[in-house]
């Protein structure tokens, strides 16, 4: 098998499946998979056994203009994987891969207006809450005190303090010292997703009777986790509560979500006074520009927050912060390819 740097150019490409980012086997796997589903779906449509990487390219083509740009992106990942496992055995010769490489990089993604454009991305679905609107759908919720009921509100209140995706905060646990902990929903040390795989909850900001709670809500998260109930069905009865619960508080109150709460919290930080690295870590992103491009603003943060204290944040995990100029994968700078010999 022939080294990484003996690629072609056209197979380096920094793209979702590009050399010059960090992969794992299992997403090389992933991408094979979806190569030979494409290949099996074209034989089936053609009536034939067996198609060419260039057949199949040029078919791609014909609805790649239906495609998201994600979509067709993960499409030209499979290729490429696909085109460096030929390589790799000598079944393809280079001005094939060109060829194909060249087809794939005319394909246009579909094409939608400026507008739903920003709507798609994090920050444009960005959405912070009022907090009087947040405590009424909190005791809405709290009126019929179930499990599942009071974990949600949970979500909804400390969510604005704790920053944790709906997801982590159902992974809330209590040690044998009285910390609370929850574990990272996006973690990656191949990828250099998420700053840490398991964090303790920051809760400095939080009075004796709210910390009481939490370890309590830990508690229900045990007994129904006890019960065979998982995070995916916890994070859908959860939602289900909140979403029978907000007619009744009306108002922007759609608007709220476990999720919304964590743009809200983003926003409180940085009012006050908290740096973009501070705040990486009380969120747990690996980079400092994360939050930046893709969570509510401090001038959407609410009344008051200018000048609050804020939370203490371990300067150790605030080094470990990427900063803003840097990025996922490998170096900018790759070797030059030698020779295929």
């Amino acid at each position: 098998m022939y080294e990484s740097a003996s690629y072609p150019a056209c197979l380096r490409r920094p793209d979702a499946g590009g050399w010059v980012q960090t992969r794992v086997e299992k997403t090389e796997a992933a991408y094979r998979k979806r190569y030979v589903g494409m290949a099996k779906t074209w034989c089936k449509k053609h009536g034939l056994n067996v198609v060419s990487a260039l057949d199949l390219a040029a078919d791609l083509g014909g609805y790649a203009n239906g495609l998201r740009k994600s979509s067709l992106k993960q499409y030209h990942a499979a290729f490429r994987q696909h085109l460096r496992d030929q390589w790799d055995d000598g079944a393809i010769e280079l001005d094939m891969i060109e060829r194909i490489d060249a087809l794939l990089r005319e394909q246009i993604p579909m094409q939608v207006s400026e507008g739903r454009t920003r709507l798609r991305t994090s920050a444009g679905r960005a959405k912070t809450v009022k907090p009087e609107t947040l405590n009424s759908l909190v005791f809405e919720l709290l009126k019929r005190p179930t499990a599942i009921r009071r974990i949600a509100a949970a979500q909804l209140r400390y969510g604005v303090e704790l920053a944790t995706r709906p997801s982590e905060f159902l992974t809330l646990r209590l040690d044998p010292y009285g910390r609370l902990w929850i574990t990272s929903a996006k973690y990656s040390e191949t990828n250099s997703r998420g700053l840490v795989r398991v964090r303790m909850v920051i809760s400095d900001n939080l009075s004796a009777l709210d910390v009481a709670e939490l370890k309590r809500i830990a508690e229900l998260l045990l007994i129904e986790r006890a019960a065979g109930a998982t995070y995916r069905t916890l994070l859908s009865r959860c939602q289900r509560a909140i979403r029978l619960a907000r007619p009744a508080v009306g108002g922007n109150s759609r608007q709220i979500t476990a999720y919304s709460v964590r743009h809200q919290a983003r926003a409180n930080m940085m009012a006050m006074g908290m740096t973009a690295e501070q705040v990486a870590v009380v969120m747990n992103h690996a980079s400092a520009m994360t939050a930046q491009s893709h969570y509510a603003p401090s001038r959407l943060a609410w009344k008051g927050m200018v000048g609050a204290k804020p939370p203490h944040v371990d300067p150790d995990l605030v080094a470990r912060v990427r900063p803003g100029n840097s990025s996922r994968g490998w170096p900018s700078q790759q070797p030059q390819p030698g020779p295929r010999v």
